[in-house]
């Protein structure tokens, strides 16, 4: 179902004086937005969770393959995030 006539050229009148009130608004709301913004805690949890799959794979492809030097990478990047998140914990607790 269309817009009547009257319809679109409300809108239009609206988009009009929309852009002569606040032209910035208006080309912020053109311009396509390809990123999606995310908060530090979200950034987080997927770093996190990025870098523990990561870990995981080298440790799985070191297993399969036999090759002890990915092994260790492969442990050595899953627990670096666990790791720093503890030191940063018991450091904010510590009393100075």
């Amino acid at each position: 179902m269309g817009l009547a006539e009257h319809e679109k050229r409300e809108l239009d009148a609206i988009a009009h004086h929309l852009k002569e009130d606040d032209p910035q608004f208006v080309t912020k709301l053109s311009k396509p937005s390809w990123h999606v913004r995310l908060s530090g805690n979200a950034l987080f949890v997927l770093g996190l969770l990025s870098t523990y799959l990561v870990g995981l794979t080298m440790v799985v492809t070191g297993v399969t393959m036999s090759l002890w030097p990915l092994l260790v990478a492969g442990a050595v990047v899953t627990a670096i995030y666990p790791a720093k998140t503890i030191i940063g914990q018991l450091r904010k607790k510590r009393p100075s």
